[in-house]
C-alpha cells in the first residue's frame, strides 16, 4: 500500500480477501455483465437523439417540444436514485439490478408502434425513473468485489460500457432505422434489455465486501456508527465532485438530446454519416479513460496522494474540457468541431470515473451505495434542465450558431468548476473529517 494513502486509509475496516481462483474469476465475469448493463443503459439514452429528426418530423414536434422530451427523461431520474440508493445497503443487488433492466425494457416497448406525444412523455418519465439508479448502484457492486486499491480498472471497464453503448448505438440504431424504421430501434431496445435481465439473473451476485459492512451476521465486531447524510453531502470533497459532475451530465444529456442533429442540421452531414460520426466522437472517451486511468495509477503507485492521482487529474481534465467546447464558437471546419466535441465530451465525462472513486474513498463502508446513488442523483438533475434550454435556445437563435452559444456556455462553466475542484477535491481531509463523527 502507498504510505501516502495509507495514513488516510489506515482506519478503514480490513476487507476479507477474495478467496480462490474462482471467486477471483467470478468477479470479472461481474464486471463483464455490469459493462453490458452500463451499454445498454447509454444505448436507451442515446437513441432519442439518434432518431430526433425522423420522429419531429413524424409526430409534428418543435424543437421546445422535442426539448421537453429530452428533458423529461429527467423528472424521476433523480428521485428515483435517491430512494433506490437508500435501500440498496439493505437488499438484494441481484433483484435489484434486475428490476432496473426491466423497467427499461418496459419503457421502451411501447415505442415501437405509433404513439401519441402524451405516451412518449410518459415512456421516457418511465425510462428515467429506472435508469437513475443504474450507474451508481453498479459501481456499487463492483465496489464490493474490489477494495479501493484495485478499484480504478474495474470502475473504468463498467463506465466504459457507457461509451461502448453509445458508439454502437450510433450506427446500429440509425441503420436500424433508416432500414426499417425509428420505431425498430425501440423495439430492438426493449428486447436487449430483457435479454440481460434473464443473464443477470443467472450470473448476478454482490461480493464479499459488501456483507462485512452489514450490522448483522457473525463476521462483524464492531460495525460503523452512521454519519448523517447531510454532513456527508456538505464535505468538500463530496461537494467537488457533485459540482464537477452536474455540468459534465449537462454535456451528457445535451449531446444524447441534440448533437446528432447538430451534426445533421448544423454542420451539413448526412444521416448515416452523422450517425457514424457520433459514434467516432464518443469512441474518442475510450482512449482518453484508458490514458487517463493509467496515468493515475502510475501517480498512486509512486506514492501521490489520491488528491492529486484523482482530484487534481479530473479538475485539469475539466479545464481542459471547457477550453475545447468555448474554440467550437470559432469559426473553423465542420470536421474540426466535430473532433473538438469529441475530445471536450470524453474529457468531461471522465468525471463518472474519477468522481465514484473520490466519494467511495471519503464515504462509510456501510453508506457507500447509498452515497453514491444521492450524489449521482443531485448531480444528474442537470439533464432535466440542459436539454430543454438548448431547446429554448435553439428556439430563439433559429440556426446552428445557437447550438454553438449552448456549447461556449457549457464550456465556460466546466472551466469554473474544474477550478473549483483544484480546491475542494481533498479525499484524505474529507475521510479525517468523518472518521472523527465515527
Amino acid at each position: 500500500m502507498l504510505e501516502a494513502e495509507s495514513s488516510a486509509l489506515a482506519t478503514i475496516p480490513a476487507a476479507p480477501a477474495v478467496p480462490g481462483e474462482r471467486a477471483r474469476a467470478r468477479r470479472w465475469v461481474i464486471v463483464a455483465a455490469l459493462f453490458l448493463f452500463m451499454l445498454i443503459n447509454f444505448a436507451d439514452k442515446a437513441v432519442l437523439g439518434l432518431v430526433a429528426i425522423p420522429m419531429m418530423h413524424d409526430m409534428q414536434l418543435s424543437h421546445e417540444q422535442f426539448g421537453l422530451v429530452g428533458s423529461s427523461f429527467f423528472i424521476l431520474f433523480s428521485i428515483s436514485g435517491i430512494v433506490i440508493g437508500l435501500i440498496a445497503d439493505r437488499v438484494s443487488m441481484k433483484w435489484l439490478l434486475a428490476a432496473l433492466a426491466l423497467t427499461w425494457a418496459c419503457a421502451q416497448l411501447p415505442l415501437a408502434w405509433p404513439s401519441s406525444f402524451a405516451v412518449l412523455l410518459l415512456c421516457r418519465i418511465l425510462l428515467g425513473a429506472g435508469e437513475g439508479p443504474a450507474s451508481p448502484l453498479a459501481l456499487h457492486v463492483v465496489y464490493t468485489w474490489f477494495d479501493d486499491r484495485e478499484r480504478n480498472l474495474p470502475t473504468m471497464i463498467v463506465q466504459q460500457g457507457a461509451t461502448a453503448g453509445v458508439i454502437i448505438a450510433g450506427p446500429l440504431l440509425t441503420y436500424i432505422s433508416q432500414r426499417w424504421h425509428w420505431h425498430a430501434t425501440f423495439l430492438t431496445l426493449g428486447l436487449v434489455g430483457t435479454a440481460w435481465t434473464v443473464l443477470w439473473l443467472c450470473i448476478g451476485k454482490a461480493g464479499k465486501q459488501r456483507r462485512s459492512t452489514q450490522s448483522t451476521g457473525a463476521s462483524v465486531v464492531n460495525p460503523q456508527p452512521r454519519v448523517r447524510y447531510r454532513t456527508l453531502l456538505s464535505e468538500r470533497t463530496v461537494i467537488g465532485v457533485m459540482l464537477q459532475s452536474f455540468v459534465a451530465y449537462a454535456v451528457i444529456a445535451i449531446g444524447f438530446t441534440w448533437v446528432p442533429a447538430y451534426f445533421r442540421l448544423g454542420l451539413g452531414f448526412a444521416p448515416t454519416q452523422a450517425g457514424w460520426l457520433f459514434a467516432a466522437q464518443v469512441a474518442t472517451q475510450i482512449p482518453v479513460g484508458i490514458a487517463l486511468v493509467v496515468y493515475s495509477h502510475r501517480l498512486l503507485k509512486r506514492g501521490v496522494p489520491t488528491r492529486r492521482a484523482r482530484g487534481t487529474l479530473i479538475s485539469a481534465a475539466c479545464v481542459a474540457s471547457g477550453i475545447a467546447y468555448c474554440v467550437l464558437f470559432l469559426g473553423i471546419p465542420p470536421f474540426a468541431k466535430v473532433a473538438l466535441m469529441g475530445l471536450a465530451s470524453a474529457l468531461a465525462i471522465q468525471t463518472f470515473t474519477f468522481g465514484p472513486m473520490l466519494v467511495a474513498e471519503v464515504a462509510p463502508t456501510g453508506q457507500r451505495g447509498a452515497l453514491l446513488a444521492i450524489t449521482n442523483s443531485i448531480t444528474t438533475t442537470a439533464g432535466l434542465i440542459g436539454p430543454a434550454a438548448m431547446g429554448k435556445l435553439l428556439g430563439a437563435a433559429g440556426d446552428a450558431h445557437g447550438y454553438e452559444i449552448g456549447f461556449a456556455i457549457t464550456g465556460a462553466l466546466l472551466l469554473v468548476v474544474g477550478a473549483a475542484g483544484f480546491v475542494l477535491l481533498n479525499p484524505q481531509h474529507s475521510r479525517r473529517r468523518i472518521e472523527a463523527l465515527q
